[in-house]
């Protein structure tokens, strides 16, 4: 039965008075509409909501056939719905399902990548049901203050972290929080959560106790003065407004000072239950084990414990999303957040989503990742059951009314925030977070009409205690086969990995899959999360620029062939090289003092082209070598000085060998078995042997960083470690300095007379020779990926080259990824420009050396800009911090597309590499780089992680 029209009613001290029952955040008791009915009540309610609403809601509800909150099925075809899936006819309407982490995924699968909108729909409906059953249809609050954006922690994704450009710091006083929670309650909210960054410390513990007991003493005697003799016989502990922190992980004693103090509840975001992809959000002081226990000490201190997820950071899985309900269910979480990721400017993993999503419609994507996420509520609310979820702010980012539609997908919280709008804009954690202008009362009338348009209702001067903190729901285990058993464990996919995540295709219907290939999309085309290992490659946009040109630009390249076997990479355009179209290969050779560097060169070039002594450091710089490698032509062979060697010298040999590898195509790095075999030996301590590879190690990421394709070598020296384990010595060395398998491996005695090669007895020099042979390929192979997008690779199109040069540069020539750009533009006939940038100038607080900079960039970029044909700027990504605001219009507009020489290397990196196939997704994280390697043929679903300690000029790339 329909009931009584709902009208807003003006707060107090506003207009007329309230009406009897009602308050400033509620209507009248009882009072509701349903999200399908037409429209008089959502007319009603967008006529009395603040004018910036009623322009949202116009806009968004403008020409829709069906409400996008609506719930599409009734509990009992839901249910239905959910169980043919899942192959058990027995789910009951409304039910707690204790669906596995496998059960979980397919569902995630079938609706994310197959769009299943009938499943999708029956979530949806079945999550609502469930959220009926254990909350009505009432909606809780709980007021935000973001008393402090101070943090100490560099969270890569975060836009307050520890070294945030542009951020002013504050902490509210504590008196002013305590006025804020004073309003608060005086307005019938009965939960107030304040948030800060992490600051960890004596001073911050003694602000927050007082703090917390100051407003629980403010409102309790607030609540007293209300009640009058109502509110004798009750206990302080049951009277006021309920105070819930988050700020972050801190000692045990603290969680019990503060829960002495009076909080009785706490916010924790995990971000991801996936370990590695939290080490690689978070510095390495923070861990994911340390937020776990965290969360269990605050179990045990007794607080109602929330958590939460991010949906759609760069490397993460379906299988990762799955593993997030899982963990809501097994630590007991009391209140849930997943809200999707949202880029902030200026921060590693924004600069990181931009490499991996740059090419696709990032509206499009931002809908998709809006669509997972109510996904994730939706699971979270039929597995969980009775916890508090909420509708996260950021889902209100993307869509106008997203927190609506979330509210009818499992969610039952809103969070309105109260800080005071002085501060709002230095608490922005990520770009286009709604509402930092509006004022807490506006915020009050504006969630009064979006609660009302769904059919929902506040309740009044409530804490809002979530149902399973007392009895949580066991749920109800659904051991069924059907479609949800196919999906869930195929025979022929290997164990998932942890980061599969492909550089998405762009939106263009030149973008097809392989025969034979399911397309990994969603519902609208968008390129989704994978999976498991088993993904299709497919070519990454470099493009940095938002406009629909720009996209258009990159996306116009032909995509490159799925990664499933070596043969499957073909030559863009298949020619035989004559007379200067042959390229020499540059092949250095890398270790620690005395490993055989030297040796190894004098085998390959077969001759004494370098001295060998036994004395540490006998090779003091690099020795160049000309040779023809059988099959590949002329070589450039580089024998380096020990990477390892100590003090002043050894600090500029070691400058000098680094710089080296920056130039080759393939890295020998030869390791001394005489000193590593002893410590891989069965039982012996693992971390000896991996602080005995630091070298190496370093090499290997220089190599990565640079695109050089790495080859391992022991030199065995006098049949060292030879016995019944050297096989499994070798593996345990092999495992810690290339845990991933990409790079070539190779076990000789260097000084012996002859070894076995291919079960044949052959002399070293041809055995090493027949080694580099296949280094030589994969590096070759590699190249043929294009770095630059076909577009700009033909004689009308124009590239201008931005290379900033510094003491490292080498002299006579380019870095690597500066001259492969080049020299692919020159070789499809493309015009290009090469530009030194003066970055000191440029950067320099002096306006006329700025300007003088400026000028000069501005002429030598004006045949560009003129240019009617393909064109791109590339730059080294240490100065898009200048070339960006350069290259934009008056009024913001980009004027030419951009993109970054390591960028480019993403596209050659990405291509076949040591005869095998490889997913390469390179993301910056603060002040280091990680690669992750999805191995997919030696090594189907095996993924790992590498990481790197170089220094680099971060910032993020505007989308």
């Amino acid at each position: 039965m329909l009931r009584t029209p709902f009208k807003f009613y003006a707060p107090s001290g506003v207009g007329a008075p309230r009406p009897p029952g009602t308050s400033a955040w509620t209507g009248p008791a009882g009072a509701r509409c349903h999200g399908g009915v037409a429209g008089l009540f959502e007319r009603e309610a967008v006529q009395n909501a603040p004018a910036k609403f009623k322009r949202e809601a116009r806009s968004r509800l403008k020409g829709v056939k069906q409400l996008p909150w609506e719930v599409a099925m009734t509990a009992e075809d839901a249910a239905k719905g959910l169980g043919s899936f899942l192959g058990a006819s027995d789910i009951q309407p409304a039910a707690v399902l204790d669906l596995t982490k496998e059960q979980i995924h397919a569902i995630l699968d079938e609706t994310t990548n197959k769009g299943n909108t009938a499943l999708e729909k029956a979530l949806y409906s079945h999550a609502d049901a469930v959220t009926t059953r254990f909350f009505g249809d009432e909606i809780y609050y709980r007021g935000i203050v973001e008393f402090s954006n101070v943090c100490k922690n560099d969270c890569n994704y975060c836009g307050i972290r520890k070294h945030m450009n542009g951020v002013m710091r504050y902490t509210m006083p504590v008196e002013e929080v305590v006025e804020v929670a004073r309003w608060a309650f005086e307005n019938h909210l009965g939960n107030i959560m304040l948030q800060s960054g992490e600051l960890p410390g004596e001073a911050r513990l003694r602000y927050l106790t007082r703090l917390v007991r100051e407003i629980r003493e403010a409102t309790v005697a607030m609540d007293r003065s209300a009640r009058g003799d109502a509110g004798k016989g009750i206990a302080d502990s049951e009277l006021g407004m309920a105070v819930s922190l988050s700020v972050g992980e801190l000692p045990r004693s603290d969680y019990e000072a503060l829960f002495a103090a009076g909080a009785r509840r706490y916010l924790l975001r995990i971000e991801t239950s996936n370990p590695d992809l939290y080490k690689a959000l978070h510095p390495h002081e923070m861990s994911w084990e340390q937020r776990v226990r965290c969360l269990q000490d605050l179990k045990d201190v007794g607080y109602m414990i929330g958590t939460g997820v991010m949906v759609g950071l760069p490397g993460q899985t379906l299988q990762d999303l799955s593993g997030d309900i899982r963990f809501f269910k097994d630590i007991g979480a009391n209140m849930i957040g997943m809200g999707p990721y949202i880029t902030e400017e200026g921060t590693p993993t924004a600069e990181a989503w931009g490499m991996q999503y740059g090419s696709v419609d990032k509206k499009a994507h931002m809908k998709a990742m809006f669509d997972l996420t109510t996904r994730m509520n939706a699971l979270a609310r039929t597995v969980v059951g009775n916890a508090n979820i909420s509708a996260t702010t950021a889902l209100q980012a993307i869509d106008p009314m997203g927190r609506e539609i979330a509210l009818r997908r499992g969610s039952n919280v809103l969070m309105p925030i109260l800080t005071p709008t002085k501060y709002r804009e230095h608490y922005q954690l990520y770009e286009g977070k709604p509402c930092i202008t509006d004022t807490a009362e506006e915020c009050r009338r504006c969630l009064n009409a979006r609660i009302t348009m769904i059919g929902k209702r506040v309740t009044d001067s409530v804490w809002g205690d979530p149902p399973n903190f007392l009895k949580p729901i066991v749920g109800v285990p659904v051991a069924g086969g059907g479609a949800a058993a196919v999906a869930a464990a195929p025979a022929d996919v290997a164990p998932r990995s942890l980061h599969t995540l492909a550089c998405p295709v762009a939106l263009t219907s030149r973008n097809k899959p392989a025969t034979g290939a399911r397309p990994l999309q969603g519902s609208a085309g968008l390129p989704l999360l994978h999976t498991t290992s088993r993904v299709h490659t497919r070519r990454c946009g470099g493009l940095l620029g938002g406009s629909k040109a720009m996209r258009a630009f990159w996306s116009s390249a032909p995509p490159s062939a799925p990664a499933s076997a070596p043969a499957a990479v073909q030559p863009l355009q298949p020619s035989t090289d004559r007379g200067s179209d042959v390229q020499r290969i540059n092949i250095g050779v890398f270790g620690v003092m005395n490993a055989g560097k030297s040796t190894a060169i004098n085998a390959i070039t077969r001759q004494d082209t370098s001295i060998v002594d036994a004395t540490p450091g006998t090779t003091a710089d690099v020795k160049v070598a000309l040779m023809e490698l059988h099959d590949f032509g002329p070589a450039k062979l580089f024998d380096t000085a020990g990477i390892d060697e100590e003090g002043a010298l050894g600090n500029k040999k070691r400058a000098k060998t680094l710089s080296t590898l920056k130039e080759c195509d393939v890295a020998l790095i030869v390791l001394d078995g005489l000193r590593l075999l002893p410590l891989a030996a069965p039982g012996a301590a693992k971390a000896a042997l991996r602080d005995a590879l630091k070298w190496e190690l370093q090499l290997m990421q220089a190599a990565e960083k640079h695109g050089v394709s790495p080859l391992l070598l022991l030199n065995t020296k006098g049949g060292a470690g030879a016995g019944a384990d050297a096989s499994g010595a070798h593996a345990r060395i092999r495992e810690l300095v290339d845990p991933a398998g990409m790079a070539g491996w190779a076990a000789i005695d260097l000084g012996a007379a002859s070894v076995q090669s291919k079960g044949a007895s052959v002399d070293v020099p041809t055995a090493l020779s027949g080694f580099l042979q296949d280094g030589v390929a994969a590096s070759r192979a590699r190249e043929t990926a294009h770095s630059l997008p076909s577009a700009v690779l033909s004689p009308e199109a124009a590239v201008f080259l931005n290379i900033p040069m510094d003491a490292e540069t080498p002299t006579m020539r380019l870095l690597r990824p500066q001259a492969l750009v080049q020299e692919e533009a020159i070789r499809h006939w493309a015009t290009t420009t090469a530009y030194r940038m003066d970055l000191a100038a440029a950067r320099s607080g002096d306006p006329q050396r700025v300007a003088k900079e400026r000028a000069r960039f501005d002429r030598a970029l004006e045949p560009l800009l003129k240019h009617d044909g393909p064109k791109v700027l590339v730059t080294d990504s240490q100065a898009i911090d200048v070339v960006h605001p350069w290259t934009l219009s008056a009024d913001g507009t980009p004027l030419v597309p951009i993109t970054t020489f390591s960028i480019c290397m993403i596209e050659v990196r990405r291509a076949i590499a040591y005869m095998r196939a490889f997913i390469f997704c390179q993301v910056s994280f603060g002040q280091s780089w990680a690669l992750c390697q999805a191995g997919l043929c030696a090594n189907p679903g095996r993924t790992l992680e590498r990481r790197q300690g170089y220094g680099t000029h971060t910032l993020a790339l505007r989308i």
